[in-house]
């Protein structure tokens, strides 16, 4: 997952490390992908539902969101349109463990970057 972009090159030519945004309402997903993401040099940011990620997309820009579909508060589909209407450079991968033809295509047709099928294997 982490080679799916890469860190972005501050003007002094160091790398800074990208921001990436984790919403799921499982803290057990949000613990181990934080934890995967952050050793790979990641700053991984995590929310468990749609108002709490709408805030954290207040507060600062990130490179990648990872949504999961079903939220407690809301859906993933709507975060991608949030970033849609917002015109940020972010790319967003639709998660779900309920795959389906309708959101599969919702999601690519609303220009999600990826949609992945929990639980992610190797």
């Amino acid at each position: 997952m982490a080679d799916w972009f890469s860190k972005m090159e501050t003007a002094h030519g160091g790398m800074m490390r990208a921001n990436i945004l984790l919403i799921d309402d499982e803290e057990s997903i949000r613990f181990s992908f934080h934890t995967f993401l952050a050793a790979e040099g990641y700053n991984v940011i995590t929310a468990k539902g749609y108002r709490e990620a709408l805030a954290r997309m207040d507060e600062m820009n990130f490179k990648l969101i990872l949504a999961d579909i079903f939220l407690e508060d809301g859906w993933g589909l709507d975060i991608l349109r949030e970033v849609t209407q917002r015109k940020l450079k972010t790319r967003v991968i639709i998660m779900t463990a309920y795959p389906s033809t309708q959101t599969s295509q919702e999601s690519l047709r609303m220009h999600a970057f990826d949609y992945i099928v929990k639980p992610l294997k190797q």
